[in-house]
């Protein structure tokens, strides 16, 4: 699994605020586009590495925290970003 640098930011910031919505991530994040943090968050849940507190309905926030598998990518891509000095 390849993940780009803002996929790897979004995960570093629902570790760190876990239960975040769709628009504390986006702000964290620096994404400003709503619909491109909808389809990202989307896509990092379909690839196991978040996931929201449980049954969403229309109208309600989203909670997004890391499953075990996202807490391990998240390890790995800030220790990289670390060595990196990002």
């Amino acid at each position: 699994m390849s993940l780009g640098y803002r996929s790897c930011k979004v995960l570093m910031v629902i570790a760190s605020q876990p239960g975040a919505s769709n628009r504390e991530v986006a702000d964290a994040a620096e994404v400003s586009d709503q619909g491109q943090i909808s389809k990202l968050l989307a896509r990092l849940q379909l690839l196991g590495l978040i996931h929201d507190r449980g049954e969403w309905r229309l109208g309600e926030r989203h909670a997004w925290r890391l499953t075990a598998r996202g807490k391990r990518v998240e390890r790995a891509a800030s220790a990289r970003s670390k060595r990196a000095g990002r």
